[in-house]
């Protein structure tokens, strides 16, 4: 099944027009990607079809983006035009966030992650630029530790609709996600533990601005970015329901 999704995604960047499936219904935590992922039509972005970590469900579409040096791989799947960006650790890739992806394009979102590559900043880009691609008119940005920096710090100036970081430092590189620094007043929910051993709590709540639908939650323990999804961790399922509800914020629904 997994070479005749990475022959489907080679055909999409060829011309041929295939669209995305409808989302599965059911229960939510079983949902997987649409059986045939969101193909495009002809590549406004420079794409290569690229085989697939084992780490992706079936029906997740993966390639790489750009060339050279600045070039990236990026999963997504799903159809509509509600985006959701996954930004993973530094040095992560897809694997950080897969399940998220398979889990949100099952419920009807169209999702991307990619793999850290030379630049997160890039990679972030790259991401966005399928989702924009494949239909996409609206994206909400969640992100782990630097991958939460740049969701957060770039969500002004990209227009993100809500934005969830997980122990996100409150600068990474040359991407301030201080709130003084930043105009994005859409949902924003940060997750921090008290005891993080690399980023301290108290950096992460500079990104927040404090009021209702800009909070930090800080738990006890050691947990830090994508450790916060780990399938038998405390904090799994609050951290699932809060991106739940700030999607919901974020695309008008609730």
């Amino acid at each position: 099944m997994r070479s005749a999704v990475v022959a489907a995604l080679a055909l999409g960047l060829l011309g041929a027009c295939s669209a995305g499936t409808e989302p599965q219904t059911g229960d939510p935590a079983q949902a997987t990607a649409a059986e045939t992922p969101t193909m495009l039509a002809s590549a406004p972005v420079d794409l290569a079809a690229a085989e697939p970590p084992e780490c992706l469900s079936d029906g997740i579409a993966y390639a790489t983006v750009g060339q050279d040096a600045g070039a990236t791989t990026v999963a997504w799947a799903g159809a509509g035009d509600r985006g959701v960006l996954f930004a993973p650790q530094e040095n992560g890739d897809v694997c950080q966030w897969s399940a998220e992806v398979a889990r949100l394009a099952g419920a009807g979102y169209l999702v991307a992650t990619y793999d850290w590559g030379a630049s997160g900043q890039a990679g972030f880009q790259a991401a966005l630029d399928v989702l924009k691609a494949t239909g996409a008119d609206r994206v909400a940005f969640v992100g782990a530790s630097a991958g939460g920096t740049l969701a957060a710090g770039l969500a002004d100036d990209l227009s993100a609709v809500a934005v969830v970081a997980l122990s996100p430092p409150a600068q990474y590189g040359d991407v301030d996600a201080r709130v003084e620094a930043n105009q994005f007043t859409g949902p924003l929910q940060v997750f921090s533990s008290t005891d993080d051993p690399q980023v301290p709590a108290a950096d992460s709540a500079l990104v927040v601005r404090n009021d209702k639908t800009s909070i930090v939650t800080e738990v006890s323990g050691t947990a830090h970015g994508i450790e916060f999804m780990a399938p038998d961790g405390y904090h799994a399922e609050h951290v699932r329901g809060t991106i739940d509800t700030a999607l919901s914020q974020g695309f008008g629904e609730g």
